[in-house]
């Protein structure tokens, strides 16, 4: 499931990004949520110059995230309490763990604390009408929307895809 699933994902997020919100290569990228760290080597793929960190609350997936990127940093963190110093990072990404955070509003605004001025926010999770029936605690394009605008960020793109199972969203720093 990894290859076929996860990696379509991670392209569509970063290509939308680039369509969405055309911005210099990053330099300092953080993945919440990061699992093996798939994501943050397609990023290093794209911008090999940037500066990878990865977040999850799981230990072993941290561990072997550190194993399959030595040129990455990783913490033992949940959204909610990023150890990032504020205004460090020029993208942030989360890729299919949103509906796992315990509050999402709390992680949506640290997102906000960590981002440079200008700085991305790509967000790519399972669509609400799938969570309903895997008891996932999925949020639909509305209520995502109002999410995030509460927390101070500016969507400016959405894209659906896998047969409508999963939402990328891309959103700004306001302020």
């Amino acid at each position: 499931m990894q290859r076929w699933y996860f990696g379509p994902v991670h392209t569509a997020m970063l290509d939308l990004i680039d369509r969405t919100q055309p911005m210099e290569p990053a330099r300092n990228v953080l993945d919440i949520g990061c699992g093996t760290g798939r994501l943050l080597r397609a990023v290093a793929a794209r911008w090999p110059a940037a500066r990878l960190v990865g977040a999850d609350p799981a230990e072993r997936m941290i561990s072997e995230a550190a194993r399959l990127n030595p040129n990455a940093s990783f913490h033992l963190a949940r959204a909610e309490e990023l150890p990032i110093p504020g205004l460090s990072m020029d993208l942030v990404l989360s890729s299919l763990s949103f509906h796992h955070w315990a509050d999402q509003s709390q992680g949506l605004r640290e997102i906000r604390r960590v981002l440079r001025p200008g700085g991305v926010f790509a967000l790519a999770d399972h669509t609400f009408w799938l969570g309903r029936f895997v008891n996932e605690r999925v949020r639909n394009r509305r209520t995502l929307h109002a999410l995030m605008d509460a927390a101070g960020l500016a969507v400016r793109s959405y894209r659906r895809m896998r047969l409508r199972f999963v939402l990328i969203t891309v959103a700004s720093r306001q302020g």
